[in-house]
């Protein structure tokens, strides 16, 4: 998967970006690598997808940097992310 993932991401796929981010989060036919998931999220968030956003938002929260977290769910919440909405709700 890993292979076929690589290769869509290199042509631009959003999906293949996201799913990548994943397999880099969870170590699953990859070592686990921080820099290289968040490097997929956010080219999955440029590209338009609501849930990449979310979760930079939630590394960015992790990491201390909360107002750029809530940016990023503000944003994925206008694209209709749920999980935004709870993220900015228990904030606030």
């Amino acid at each position: 998967a890993f292979v076929l993932l690589s290769k869509a991401a290199a042509l631009g796929n959003i999906t293949a970006h996201y799913d990548l981010a994943l397999l880099y989060q969870s170590g699953q036919g990859v070592e686990k690598d921080e820099k290289k998931m968040i490097y997929h999220w956010e080219q999955a968030a440029i590209g338009g997808d609501p849930f990449a956003r979310h979760n930079l938002g939630q590394c960015e929260r992790e990491n201390g940097m909360h107002e750029r977290a809530v940016r990023h769910w503000i944003i994925a919440a206008n694209l209709v992310c749920d999980s935004s909405l709870v993220s900015l709700r228990l904030y606030y």
